[in-house]
């Protein structure tokens, strides 16, 4: 499951840039072990509107070229991309209809097979809770998994 230190760095990001949404990715090494990378959100920006109409406070676009370079590193390393981590600023932690939609880029199957998605709530500033989405192969569709309480991190 996701370390202790990958959710304390997470739920700081999370602080950080409240009351916009945070993004970044969950990168497992060779060994499988997470870590927390940390990734801009440009929605609102004229970089983040060729893919989304939302601003940084309702939704997220993770910086392309950063991404980009963090999987490659990830990847040359013998690491690969484990889960994608947003939150939703005074909303709760849910997997939205456009989260959902995000994650199977406009087809009926994920865009990143195997990905899990980590939805922290961050209320006033402070982390009250997140929620992980895996694809069910069997429903076709995201269900919740099982996540430690992120609360004691914040």
């Amino acid at each position: 499951m996701i370390p202790d230190d990958a959710l304390r760095e997470i739920a700081r990001h999370a602080r950080e840039t409240y009351p916009a949404e945070c993004c970044g990715l969950l990168l497992a090494d060779a060994s499988g072990a997470l870590r927390f990378h940390a990734i801009k959100n440009v929605a609102g920006t004229a970089e983040g509107s060729a893919t989304s109409g939302r601003t940084r406070q309702d939704g997220y676009v993770m910086d392309p070229k950063a991404v980009l370079q963090a999987l490659e590193a990830a990847d040359r390393s013998g690491g690969r991309l484990w889960g994608i981590v947003h939150s939703h600023p005074d909303v709760g932690a849910y997997f939205s209809s456009e989260d959902r939609s995000m994650a199977l880029g406009g087809g009926e199957e994920p865009l990143w097979p195997g990905v899990r998605y980590l939805v922290v709530s961050v209320r006033g500033g402070q982390v009250e809770g997140a929620r992980l989405y895996v694809w069910d192969t069997s429903r076709h569709d995201f269900r919740e998994e099982e996540l430690p309480a992120i609360t004691s991190f914040s």
